[in-house]
């Protein structure tokens, strides 16, 4: 039986020879920005004291006492090293702007708002994150009762708030069409993953949430949901005192009409299809019904059955050089590889930044919608091949024997420059094992946890001073037979890592 999915996966799937012709239209270009003009804003901090914590720490998250209570500053900080605008720098005579996280394309289709209870220096209500002026715009007041918006009670943090990742869909699907739902999803990934990053880093309690009413957030948020829509939520305690509980206020009139990006952005049928598939839940993860089912990790899936594990070497001689908010400011995709192996320490560092919980405190049903491997050249413990990753147990599995990063790059669209990466983490779903909980949404929770795995390494990679560079393009039916994936498991995306012509080591 074909999943709903598989079905998704396998349509926009790439085959060679046979990609789509014609190229975005360049003259209703999307805009990149989302903003209220008219409606006043709260300038967050420039200047904010930042916890000297490495990245490795920040994935670690909330241990003991928090650093500081979620105010002003510690939003400003969070928020500016997941979506903000870190740099610029020019070539070529065309000034390039480079956000905290990255985006297929450079697209940049996702937005982050804020439901705040108050307290910290800030009203309660729902705020807009202004990119480009690094403020707070003000939609309405008032709380927000997050059962309300569908979000599941048992997750509650005390005294908590919410940041709630939207994309504005056409800014993707402008260039990448029906394929668009895959990287909207990786984008929203990575900039979860900054969010929760940037939480740890201050020791504050975050909980990831995919499971909530898409047309109940979309009629908080304000969105026109033909449009924008919201793929995740962060809850995290926000300290401090908070307001009393109040209904949430009216919103600004017309503001769903700011959700619009271009003249022509309405969603192709196909695209428009799979949002509307994936905007149904399941109920698959209720302690109180007794109905939870997890999805199996490490040795017990099909991609990691019946593999000898090795339990990761430690990495603790390769620490990083740079912290977690250093990593990000000086972050970019980097993909000059030079053809140098890595040490058993530093490829054992940047790997175990995979294993900590994507969903914490732990044992969430859904914790694997993603499993991790990597491809290895002549290895740093073994024989090359492609070596499945145990996030749990942190041990690597031998899966398939020999150098496969050659024909890799040219299953990734002939990218020739990943054959030289001294490693190549890989990112897999089993849609057959997904379907039975999830439908359609499976595609969301599968992307999301590849993008925020891919972010994690990401910031490894630049800590140590070397490259990483995603890629979410290549011939998928050739990516499986390359790896010998079962049927129904697909490759999602794949980062490239190594030193680089340009690398600080």
């Amino acid at each position: 039986m074909v999943t709903q999915a598989r079905r998704y996966h396998e349509a926009v799937s790439y085959m060679r020879g046979l990609l789509s012709g014609g190229g975005p239209d360049w003259s209703d270009q999307p805009r990149q920005f989302k903003s209220y003009p008219g409606l006043p804003l709260v300038e967050l901090p420039r200047e904010a004291e930042l916890p000297g914590v490495s990245v490795a720490q920040s994935v670690q998250g909330a241990s003991g006492a928090a650093a500081a209570p979620a105010g002003l500053d510690v939003l400003s900080a969070v928020l500016f090293h997941a979506a903000g605008l870190t740099r610029s720098a020019s070539h070529g005579g065309v000034e390039h702007i480079y956000r905290a996280c990255p985006s297929a394309g450079a697209l940049y289709p996702c937005e982050v708002y804020l439901a705040w209870p108050g307290g910290g220096g800030l009203r309660s209500g729902l705020h807009h994150y202004d990119v480009t002026r690094h403020g707070l715009t003000p939609l309405r007041p008032g709380g927000v009762d997050p059962e309300a918006l569908g979000l599941p009670g048992r997750s509650r943090l005390p005294g908590e708030a919410l940041f709630l990742v939207t994309a504005v869909m056409h800014r993707s699907a402008w260039k990448y069409r029906a394929r668009a739902y895959r990287y909207l999803n990786l984008d929203a990934g990575h900039l979860a993953e900054g969010l929760a990053l940037g939480l740890g880093a201050y020791r504050i309690p975050w909980r990831m949430e995919l499971d909530f009413s898409d047309e109940a957030v979309a009629a908080h948020l304000g969105l026109d949901p033909a449009r924008e829509a919201c793929l995740c939520v962060a809850r995290f305690e926000a300290g401090g005192q908070a307001e009393a509980d109040a209904a949430p206020g009216p919103l600004p009139e017309g503001v769903e009409a700011f959700s619009r990006c271009a003249v022509s952005d309405g969603l192709a049928q196909d695209l428009a299809a799979v949002h509307r598939a994936a905007s149904l839940t399941h109920d698959h993860v209720s302690p109180e019904s007794g109905k939870d089912r997890a999805l199996p990790g490490g040795a017990a899936t099909r991609l990691g059955s019946g593999l000898r594990w090795r339990a990761l070497p430690d990495g603790a001689g390769a620490a990083g050089r740079a912290t977690f908010f250093e990593a990000v400011e000086s972050r970019c995709s980097r993909r000059a590889f030079m053809p140098v192996e890595l040490s058993p320490a530093v490829a054992a560092q940047a790997l175990s930044t995979l294993c900590g919980a994507l969903l914490p405190p732990g044992g969430h049903p859904l914790e694997h919608a993603c499993e991790a491997g990597v491809l290895l050249g002549s290895g740093p413990w073994g024989g090359p091949g492609l070596y499945m990753l145990d996030r749990e147990g942190v041990a690597l599995g031998l899966r398939r024997d020999g150098d496969m990063r050659p024909a890799m790059a040219s299953v990734c669209l002939d990218q020739l420059w990943m054959r030289r990466a001294a490693m190549v983490a890989l990112f897999f779903a089993d849609f057959d094992a997904l379907d039975p909980l999830l439908g359609a949404r499976g595609v969301r929770w599968s992307f999301q946890a590849a993008g925020r795995l891919g972010q994690r390494l990401y910031l490894a990679a630049e800590s140590l001073g070397l490259g990483a560079c995603g890629v979410g393009a290549f011939y998928d039916g050739e990516a499986a037979e390359l790896l010998g994936l079962p049927e129904g498991t697909s490759l999602l995306y794949a980062v490239p890592m190594g030193p680089v012509k340009s690398s600080r080591r």
